[in-house]
Parts: structure tokens; C-alpha cells; sequence
């Protein structure tokens, strides 16, 4: 890959990461729910996620779950479901984060262990199969065939990982400097804001896979 091509892979995996997808909500969510530490994990999973995806693709499983309809459908309920999932999730918590109470608004919620924060980013990213379409699509399309394909697959992998997880923590660090306003009803209305959004993913997914 020379600097040119590794210059608008760059450009394309810049204007992917930035444009918000569950993963980066999730870092939201979390950064409001919680705190910054809590979005840092769940980020962690994300990109591990991620990582999964690009090395399925490089290894040429990608292609083999595109060409698979039954795989591929599966991967996309299951996605869809979990997606949804959380959605009701936040939902059913925003019937709480509503209070007169300014102080116990503002309280931190009671934040889930670093595991499971961990594994809720890693399914949210490894359930999505546009991350494989993205991969198998993508990568092919600046390889060099005549060098080290490992390099470069490990190179495109690499990047793609760094600049996923520095796009989730600028949101989720947005998001905290933002939390201190979000006291009673506002509280209340960011959980079922951000449960809406995360249905809607789900839905959205569930729909594409037909």
C-alpha cells in the first residue's frame, strides 16, 4: 500500500468511524448513565468487535458469511435482537431516572461490573454483519498483492481499530460534559431518547437482512 492509497483508506475509514452507529451511542449512553470509565470499557469492546470483524475478512470468512444467507441472516437477527433489547433495556430504567431528587439525578447510576460492560460493546460491534460487508468490500481495494498481504491487512486492521475507538471516546467525552444538565425529567428523557435510538437500530438491521 503505498502513502496515496493508505491516505484515502485513511479518508474512507475516517468518515465511517465518525458517522454515529450503535457503537458510538452506546458509548454515549454509557458516559451519561454512568461515567466516562464505563464508556472506556464498552468502547474496549467495541473495537475488539471491530478487530474480529476485519480478521474474519482478511482471513476470508467475511466472504464466506456474505455468501452464506442463512449465516448471514442469522448474525443479523441475533444483532437486531440484542439491539432492541437494550433499547427496552433503557427504557424500563427511564421510569426511575426521573426525579424531583436533583441530587439523586445527578448520582451516578449503579454501574455494571467492567465484564459485562466489556462484552455489551463486543456484541453490539460483532453482531453487526455490515462491519464484515464494510471489511470484505473495503480492503480489497487497496492491497497490493505483490508485497505482504499480513502486513497490510494488519496495518488496515490497526488503523481502523485506533481511529473506531478515538471517534467513540470523542463522543462519549462530549456526552459527559454534558451530563450535569441532564437532571431529573431530562435524565428520564435521554434514557428513552436513547432507547428509541437503539430500537430503531435494531429494527433497522432486522430489515435489511431481507
Amino acid at each position: 500500500m503505498t502513502l496515496d492509497e493508505f491516505a484515502l483508506y485513511f479518508l474512507a475509514v475516517l468518515i465511517s468511524t465518525l458517522t454515529p452507529g450503535p457503537a458510538i451511542m452506546l458509548g454515549i449512553t454509557n458516559s451519561i448513565r454512568f461515567d466516562i470509565r464505563a464508556s472506556f470499557l464498552g468502547a474496549l469492546g467495541c473495537v475488539t468487535g471491530t478487530g474480529l470483524m476485519g480478521l474474519l475478512s482478511a482471513l476470508g470468512l467475511g466472504a464466506l458469511i456474505m455468501t452464506s444467507g442463512l449465516l448471514f441472516s442469522i448474525i443479523h437477527y441475533v444483532g437486531a435482537a440484542y439491539l432492541i433489547w437494550l433499547g427496552i433495556m433503557f427504557w424500563r430504567e427511564s421510569r426511575v431516572a426521573g426525579t424531583n431528587d436533583i441530587g439523586a439525578a445527578v448520582a451516578p447510576t449503579r454501574r455494571p461490573s467492567p465484564l459485562r460492560l466489556y462484552a455489551q460493546g463486543l456484541i453490539v460491534s460483532a453482531s453487526n454483519p455490515k462491519a464484515i460487508a464494510f471489511f470484505t468490500a473495503l480492503f480489497p481495494l487497496f492491497i497490493d498483492h505483490t508485497k505482504p498481504l499480513a502486513t497490510q491487512f494488519a496495518i488496515m486492521d490497526t488503523t481502523f481499530i485506533i481511529m473506531s475507538f478515538s471517534s467513540i471516546m470523542g463522543y462519549s467525552l462530549f456526552a459527559a460534559r454534558s451530563r450535569r444538565f441532564l437532571i431529573g425529567n431530562g435524565k428520564k428523557w435521554f434514557q428513552r431518547i436513547s432507547g428509541s435510538i437503539f430500537v430503531s437500530f435494531g429494527i433497522g438491521l432486522a430489515a435489511s437482512a431481507r
